[in-house]
């Protein structure tokens, strides 16, 4: 008969646990918290993923929209059938010789697949002086469009409702029926004057501005690859940044042979004559997440149109975004 031994409280003692028996328990324990930890990672390296992926996403569909617009005006001098007739005029500080940012002559030109040249010349010989070329992303292309706004800022002598009472000084395309239209210089503010109140009198605020893809967003050294532009603001040009994570641009323009209005083929490098028959454009952009993504390794090679981009084989993400844009302004403008 089998005797249970007793402790001095009366209780039957434990034995307690073997060596064996504590290591197993130590074992499945850490596997616990092994599992536990990896799927802690998992997860918030894909909501990582979601979140930068979806701020990519956004910044790249806003400059899309901003681009396929500036390109779709191009040309567009305040709705007038051709912009013959109207005569440059010298801003203050311009970024070009020649009166560039108001001559109408050219109101689309490109810089294809920037190489570090200083200054950067365009496909119509304007030398882009205003440029600080040491913030150029290399091998990426710079386009120049110039316009009035889809807005008169005075339609027929009644100022529109957007226009401020600003007294910084803009330029403004003034147009008089009966007479050649002019540039001019004055305040927001004045053109709610009584004295412009004229059926016949309208002004078109000038755009003119060079987009191009900048190697830092806010300082230099900060890696964040912008689209930024140099605009005419006042009486001179300034440098803007407008969307982070833009990493290339490139385009290619859709050339009419046969003056149908129908693009022939398409062109990355095109001519100052084949620039003049553009009748469309195809914009490419290359979007790049601000951050890294942990554990990735970007071996993709992503095509820009003609152009095929290697593998960078960091830890960013990236895609592409691509549109077809109709020159429609700039079709009038050659006609």
């Amino acid at each position: 008969m089998a005797h249970t031994r007793q402790c001095t409280s009366g209780y039957p003692c434990s034995s307690g646990m073997t060596i064996v028996e504590l290591l197993v328990s130590m074992l499945l324990g850490l596997l616990l918290i092994a599992g536990m930890i990896s799927a802690y990672l998992s997860a918030s390296r894909h909501y990582a993923y979601e979140e930068q992926m979806a701020r990519m996403q956004e910044n790249g569909r806003y400059a899309m929209r901003l681009l396929s617009r500036e390109f779709a005006m191009a040309g567009f001098y305040g709705g007038m059938p051709s912009s013959v007739g109207i005569p440059a005029a010298s801003v203050g500080t311009d970024c070009s010789a020649g009166d560039w940012a108001l001559d109408v002559r050219n109101p689309l030109d490109l810089i294809n697949d920037y190489a570090g040249q200083s200054p950067p010349v365009s496909q119509h010989l304007a030398a882009f002086s205003c440029l600080d070329r040491t913030a150029i992303a290399w091998n990426t292309d710079l386009v120049a469009i110039k316009r009035t706004a889809a807005e008169a800022s005075l339609q027929r002598g009644i100022p529109a409702e957007s226009l401020t009472s600003s007294t910084v000084e803009a330029w403004y395309l003034r147009v008089v029926s009966g007479i050649a239209p002019t540039w001019e210089i004055l305040r927001p503010i004045d053109l709610r004057s009584p004295s412009r109140a004229l059926p016949s009198l309208s002004y078109w605020e000038a755009i003119s501005r060079i987009f191009f893809i900048r190697k830092y967003s806010e300082e230099r050294g900060d890696a964040i690859p912008s689209l930024c532009m140099e605009t005419l603001a006042g009486d001179a040009l300034t440098a803007r940044c407008l969307v982070e994570g833009v990493e290339n641009l490139q385009v290619e323009f859709g050339v009419d042979t046969d003056e149908d209005g129908v693009p022939n083929r398409y062109i990355a490098a095109p001519t100052a004559a084949q620039l003049q028959h553009a009748v469309a454009v195809k914009i490419h952009l290359l979007l790049r997440s601000i951050g890294t993504l942990p554990g990735h390794r970007d071996d993709k090679i992503y095509r820009l149109g003609v152009k095929a981009l290697p593998a960078t084989h960091d830890a960013y993400l990236r895609r592409v975004l691509s549109s077809t844009v109709l020159l429609r302004n700039h079709i009038a403008f050659t006609g």
